[in-house]
């Protein structure tokens, strides 16, 4: 029998109905959602999108900078298309290929870092140690606490040993708890890009398949993408050239959410010495390597394509099992997510949303912030007594010297 949330302490309402979720101060909201996470605990499921990782640097969808709001007219490759048309295919494979780079190289942040505490505390000194430290708002660097185990009593003491202080009771007995178990049993993201696996999550379903591997649509032989990166550097030397180059920017206008790029027309590209024009109808890519007849497509789901039936119900599954559904970072503008949420709210499963911006399920939300994930999720692992969030806020600008170097 599933214990439900009792949430008597923090302000909610279950209409489901239009609702207008007022501001509140972010101190209240930091309380409100780790109750939320206590109460929950561990049976929260996590449902993210485009918005987790737009502090790495991959833009969203329909945020302010998103690729839906600087370019109305964008239209995404359809799966049918991709399927039938030889030039849809050369298409999105140049796109592809000098949008990959970048997403191969792009590092997580303190949103990812921070949902993989809250599933699983005891990582906290891993990630610390392999993660750069934070430089927020002019906080300065700030270092993780260090858990230690005391072998007489059998328990975890949780020591600031760069302070010299301890923690309040509650943020101790807070830490104890986690120790034995996290607050977030499974990860559903929307995302492909693949980083709440870089940032060490565990139980990620991803919902919408990942751009890490191809596969190929006749025989179901699947590849990894990095090395299918390089294959498709040899048979298109001149692209590869302005990779190498540093130059490849000078074919698209920008990047996308979905890791490949918006190229430019010949005649749309600016003239550079010794740096080719370049017609994506001439970009090559290869046949199947076990069939040796069959296309490759990213693992992705693409638009006009079904969600796996494996997926629907391993996220099904997740939803009936769970004590409370937190959504980050997402307009849940496809239904694929969104119908997640509806389900949740079926059967008495408590939502909290954090999005900046509307979203489809606000309607939907008993917790409802306005806030960036990144400031929002690191101040509740703070107070739920779990230490500081590792991560990297500000990032160095990118280089696409990936292939052949």
């Amino acid at each position: 029998m599933r214990l439900r949330i009792s949430l008597s302490s923090v302000s909610k309402t279950l209409s489901t109905t239009s609702i207008d979720h007022p501001k509140i101060p972010f101190t209240t909201a930091v309380q409100e959602l780790a109750t939320f996470l206590r109460n929950g605990r561990p049976n929260i499921t996590v449902l993210t999108g485009a918005g987790v990782s737009t502090d790495s640097a991959i833009p969203d969808y329909r945020g302010v900078n998103g690729t839906y709001t600087l370019n109305p007219d964008y239209k995404p490759i359809f799966y049918q298309a991709f399927v039938a048309s030889d030039e849809a295919r050369h298409r999105y494979w140049a796109r592809s290929f000098l949008g990959f780079p970048p997403v191969m190289t792009t590092q997580p942040n303190p949103t990812h870092y921070a949902l993989t505490v809250l599933q699983s505390p005891s990582s906290l000194s891993s990630l610390s140690s392999s993660s750069p430290s934070l430089d927020i708002q002019g906080q300065g660097k700030i270092e993780a606490p260090q858990y230690i185990q005391n072998q007489d009593q059998g328990q975890v003491q949780v020591q600031n040993l760069n302070q010299g202080q301890r923690q309040s009771q509650n943020q101790v007995q807070d830490s104890i708890q986690s120790e034995r178990e996290g607050y977030i049993r499974t990860l559903i993201t929307q995302n492909v890009d693949g980083l709440h696996q870089k940032a060490g999550a565990r139980n990620v379903v991803e919902l919408h398949g990942t751009l890490h591997r191809v596969k190929c649509m006749s025989c179901g032989h699947e590849e990894d993408r990095s090395e299918f990166q390089q294959v498709l550097a040899d048979l298109n030397p001149d692209w590869n050239e302005l990779i190498q180059s540093q130059s490849a920017s000078s074919l698209y206008t920008r990047m996308n959410a979905d890791g490949d790029v918006e190229l430019k027309s010949p005649e749309q590209q600016q003239p550079r010495p010794n740096i080719k024009k370049l017609d994506f109808r001439t970009f090559q890519y290869p046949t199947c390597s076990c069939c040796g007849t069959g296309n490759y497509k990213p693992s992705v789901v693409f638009f006009g394509e079904n969600v796996p039936t494996h997926i629907k119900k391993s996220t099904t599954q997740a939803i009936l099992e769970s004590d409370g559904l937190l959504i980050v970072g997402t307009s849940l503008t496809t239904y694929s997510a969104f119908r997640l949420v509806k389900l949740a709210k079926d059967v008495g499963i408590p939502v909290a949303i954090i999005n900046l911006g509307k979203s489809r399920g606000d309607p939907l939300a008993d917790l409802r912030y306005d806030e960036k994930s990144t400031q929002l999720l690191k101040a509740v692992v703070s107070e739920l007594g779990l230490g500081q969030v590792p991560g990297e806020v500000k990032h160095r600008k990118r280089t696409m010297n990936v292939v052949g170097s």
